[in-house]
């Protein structure tokens, strides 16, 4: 049997924003530095670097205006960050103007469920979709090359649970038409199954055929990630979202022991709520002759310089098995 599998496809990273917004100890300017840089040298060309998320609900990020400045000037990396509402959006802006290196923004937000839409948003559907119209045309004014969507909670939600697979196509189309160069398809409950994946996609993929405008992200909860990822591949999907170690989730609650505002009340009891973990999907693809053009020995010491830094073990497999000495 003929595999239907691209033969190439692009990793975003996203270690530095989804990743260490969950995490509970501060990650300084130079850690963050010391992250960016290695996946440079590990072959990484998409990093989503932060947010810009007011600094009370999301302390991690205190530094990101001086993260932007300091981070590799390379025409090769496309940087990614995180601008929710039109306070955010406009600091992007003015970021910009500024001559700091922002070449992708993650702004739209629209989850399909109106509960989860309400409590981490604060607004309504209509409110959101009025919102983003506003915050793609400031930002493709600013001169942002890359303006994308996220569209979530597309296979079900933590707070309302099910909700209709047809929402999540007219998000799409909508968002689409509205000027978004991207669309996230998100899956932060990490409930759907291959057999989900494989439907949806194919849908998705006969309404907007553009493989370029299209970005998967699973959170790894239930341990179906790869999977998911696999069958999205076989329905032409070829851009991923992945984090060191599998780290990742709901903004954190505490950090440096300290009590935050952060996201409230956490959604998982669980001890994995992050994404794919980058070595091992990186390392999947690189066996099955898939071209990343990412070195994974490199992110496997990455991934255990990362275990030091935050102080636990994490969630990959190969990072343990198979980490080189010296990187």
């Amino acid at each position: 049997m003929t595999l239907k599998l691209p033969e190439k496809i692009e990793i975003i990273d996203v270690t530095m924003r989804d990743g260490l917004q969950n995490e509970e100890i501060f990650v300084p300017l130079d850690g963050k530095l010391y992250i960016a840089n290695k996946l440079i040298a590990a072959g990484v060309k998409r990093i989503e670097v932060g947010s810009l998320s007011h600094v009370k609900y999301v302390p991690q990020f205190k530094d990101i205006d001086e993260l932007l400045f300091q981070l590799p000037r390379r025409e090769d990396v496309e940087y990614t960050i995180l601008a929710l509402n039109a306070k955010a959006v406009e600091r992007a802006v003015k970021l910009v103007e500024q001559g700091a290196k922002i070449d992708r923004v993650l702004t739209g937000q629209i989850a399909t469920s109106e509960a989860y839409a309400r409590k981490n948003m604060n607004r309504t559907h209509e409110e959101l979709f009025a919102d983003a119209e506003i915050n793609v045309k400031r930002l493709h004014d600013a001169g942002i090359k890359k303006v994308v969507a996220n569209i979530g909670t597309i296979f079900g939600c933590p707070i309302q649970g099910d909700v209709p697979i047809e929402r999540a196509y007219e998000f799409v189309d909508r968002c689409l038409e509205l000027g978004f160069d991207e669309i996230e398809h998100s899956d932060p409950d990490g409930k759907a199954t291959p057999k989900d994946i494989t439907e949806y996609f194919e849908v998705i993929m006969s309404r907007h055929q553009d493989a370029s405008r299209h970005s998967f992200h699973i959170h790894d909860i239930r341990g179906t990630g790869m999977a998911g990822y696999y069958a999205a591949m076989q329905c032409g999907i070829t851009t991923f979202d992945v984090t060191i170690g599998g780290i990742g989730g709901q903004v954190a609650n505490f950090v440096d022991r300290v009590p935050v505002k952060g996201i409230g009340e956490y959604y998982f009891d669980s001890r994995r709520t992050g994404l794919v973990s980058t070595e091992d999907f990186v390392t999947m693809a690189n066996d099955m002759g898939i071209v990343t053009g990412i070195d994974e020995k490199i992110l496997y010491g990455l991934g255990m310089d990362l275990e030091k830094m935050l102080g636990r073990k994490l969630s990959s497999f190969t990072s343990s098995l198979r980490s080189t000495s010296g990187l």
